[in-house]
């Protein structure tokens, strides 16, 4: 049975500083000096090698019991961690107020008790964290309830009033937040509704009373969750301007709380990166750049973090170099940037990392360089995430013949198409443009005189133009492909990067 990496990633995932940290607490905590030596033997490797570490460490007696000591390590790093934490996590703040309260009452203070409850109670309102206020209820219940005598029911009624209120908040957060699950999952399949079945099935789901206007909720995390399921509704309807309208209640809503900013980095960029999204989809194109350019991100407390800030911030500069058509500063920005993701890929979100890949194969295409884009596209054809994103999975198809056209790859040129035709057809949607581009690129591949060639592309741009200007949802289908601009640069002869600049 091949060894657990768990304690090698763990160790990876620490930042410089917090390893730092490790160090001396361990040694201030009196442990002993071989765990250290383990930490960084582990730290040293660039791939688990457990037998390495044997014959490294076979004098040592905790080489004898190896899976002990890395069970005792991995809790050790994690108690660093929590100790490393407490003033950047919501939940080690709340649960260290409570747990004071606990000692406190414990040793009969009272008084001194009830201040850290009250305190926590403080802190989970402006987190909105509303298990923790039906735990600080519970707590005070208790010293009012079996410590006091003519003044308990004062408090304990009132209390209880608080608890239910609570609980029936929360259960209709719940309820909310169940139905955005359900919807955000939806588009992480496909980005707007494929057929008018798929519409009247979601005007049912957004008939939910809890989802009325008149009942959007009053607390912070059922009020994202409302406002989100909105957005992504109008989104997939592609109402762009009902969906600007809730995500700009979402990037507000952030912004009222900035305790929650911090506390919470990443559902904070999430927000802003739906925010920009959907200026795109507006074609707010002055408003992406300003935004974007005087964004300031919230503070990052891990690699996890760091990996999300990443993700985001890649997808938002790809597309602010694509609106403002800086293509040159793309091409540089692309390849600057595969060191990171190749660091950030394990922590990255595995839609957000398939749309970067795919990003990334566009701008090698669009630069000629077809074989770095064909290893891009490999790799979401190989992922095992197949039913995320199945526009990007079919889009990438036809990127992906049309490097292998423009390679002259004859010898691959009939079985590319035939595997793409097969994936599109068996596609939830097979769309008009996908069967001209095939119905085309066929034929072109058949074609080997130049003024034959030309004729079929003129043919080509006429019928994907026509698409495009009587069917608005096949032309957002197809917004990041650029067919018509690749087209044209054929007709042309013009550079791919040319044709865009000239047509975009």
């Amino acid at each position: 049975m091949k060894p657990s990496d768990n304690l090698f990633k763990l160790i990876k995932s620490l930042d410089k500083s917090e390893k730092g940290y490790f160090k001396k607490f361990a040694l201030g905590h009196g442990k002993n000096s071989n765990y250290i030596l383990l930490f960084n033997a582990i730290d040293a490797q660039e791939v688990y090698d457990e037998e390495a570490l044997l014959k490294k460490f076979k004098t040592q007696a905790f080489a004898k019991q190896i899976a002990v000591t890395k069970n005792y390590l991995w809790e050790l790093i994690l108690r660093s961690q929590r100790q490393y934490r407490r003033d950047v996590s919501k939940f080690m703040q709340l649960n260290g107020l409570l747990e004071n309260g606990e000692i406190l009452f414990e040793k009969g203070l009272y008084e001194e008790a009830l201040k850290q409850w009250d305190k926590a109670k403080n802190l989970a309102i402006a987190y909105n964290e509303i298990p923790f206020l039906l735990d600080i209820e519970t707590s005070k219940r208790r010293y009012y309830i079996d410590m006091t005598a003519g003044n308990w029911q004062t408090f304990v009624e009132p209390s209880y009033a608080y608890s239910f209120k609570l609980l029936d908040d929360y259960r209709n957060m719940l309820h909310i937040q169940q139905r955005y699950v359900k919807i955000i999952n939806e588009i992480k399949v496909q980005p707007y509704f494929r057929t008018d079945e798929q519409k009247k099935e979601w005007d049912v789901f957004m008939q939910d009373p809890l989802l009325a206007l008149a009942n959007e909720p009053k607390f912070f995390w059922g009020k994202l969750y409302f406002n989100y399921i909105h957005n992504i509704y109008h989104l997939l309807c592609r109402n762009k301007t009902e969906a600007l309208l809730y995500i700009k209640n979402v990037v507000a809503l952030w912004d009222e709380n900035p305790d929650l900013k911090n506390m919470e980095p990443i559902k904070y960029l999430s927000a802003v990166n739906n925010y920009l999204i959907n200026l795109m989809l507006l074609g707010e194109k002055e408003t992406f750049i300003q935004y974007f350019e005087q964004f300031t991100p919230p503070t990052l407390n891990s690699i996890a973090q760091e990996a999300v800030y990443f993700e985001h911030l890649w997808l938002m500069q790809n597309t602010c170099y694509t609106q403002k058509k800086d293509f040159g500063g793309m091409t540089k920005f692309i390849e600057s940037s595969k060191a990171d993701l190749d660091k950030y890929a394990p922590y990255i979100n595995k839609v957000r990392l398939l749309l970067i890949r795919f990003s990334m194969a566009f701008g090698k295409t669009m630069n000629g360089n077809y074989e770095g884009s064909n290893d891009l596209l490999q790799l979401i054809f190989d992922s095992k995430e197949v039913e995320l994103r199945k526009d990007i999975q079919a889009t990438a198809r036809i990127l992906y013949t049309i490097n292998h056209y423009e390679q002259d790859n004859l010898l691959l040129i009939k079985h590319v198409i035939n595997t793409a035709k097969h994936f599109l057809k068996n596609n939830d949607s097979y769309y008009e443009t996908e069967q001209v581009f095939m119905k085309y690129i066929t034929r072109l591949s058949k074609e080997v005189g130049k003024k034959e060639k030309s004729a079929v592309y003129i043919k080509m741009l006429e019928e994907v133009t026509t698409i495009f200007e009587t069917n608005e949802q096949e032309r957002t289908a197809f917004d990041h492909l650029h067919l018509p601009e690749w087209i044209q640069a054929k007709i042309t002869g013009k550079s791919f990067i040319d044709s865009l600049i000239e047509n975009m």
